[in-house]
């Protein structure tokens, strides 16, 4: 072998076990023997980087900012709504992610769009309401009460679509006028 080959060997060789991206070891004749765990691994590792790059949260993510939103969902006699589903959706932007909240016994919501109460993006807003559903009766029970109307209260079925609701509210920047009252009618 011409003593340049020799050289670059060794030194292709050394470059390799300093940057420890390989498992190199010798073998009878001389020759570089790699083993092919760490060869998967560095051909993984580039696209493993590059995940946690994206995973992390560097750069814009697209995500509009939101802001405080919260308020009460009551009967028309005054009641609070005591368990469902709130959800307000831009009016002018239907692929915008939606603000939900789940209704507390009391009436009370505080609406989360990317994560739980972090608040509605600025705009103005349809809204629906989903109330709880009741659970289904056994037909095989005889004695099978019907469900409690205070917990499963019935409420015009138009409040379960944007487009019938009726319901629009605006969330502004400031929050605290970015608290709604929603009073159901019959």
């Amino acid at each position: 072998m011409s003593s340049w080959l020799v050289s670059l060997h060794f030194a292709l060789r050394h470059f390799l076990i300093r940057n420890s991206l390989f498992d190199i070891r010798n073998s009878n004749v001389g020759l570089l023997v790699f083993d092919k765990m760490p060869l998967v691994r560095a051909a993984i590792a580039p696209s493993l980087s590059m995940v946690a790059v994206l995973a992390c949260g560097c750069g814009d993510d697209g995500r509009r900012p939101t802001y405080r939103t919260e308020g009460t969902v009551t009967l028309s006699d005054g009641a609070p709504l005591s368990e469902g589903w709130i959800e307000f959706q831009l009016a002018d932007d239907t692929r915008a992610p939606t603000a939900k909240a789940r209704i507390q016994l009391d009436g009370r919501f505080e609406l989360g769009t990317y994560a739980e109460a972090d608040g509605a993006i600025e705009g103005l807003h349809q809204a629906l309401i989903l109330p709880p559903f009741p659970p289904i009766a056994d037909p095989g029970r005889a004695n099978a009460t019907p469900p409690d109307p205070k917990r499963y209260p019935q409420i015009n079925p138009r409040y379960r679509s944007y487009r019938t609701s009726g319901l629009k509210f605006t969330v502004t920047s400031e929050p605290s006028k970015n608290r709604f009252e929603v009073r159901l009618e019959d």
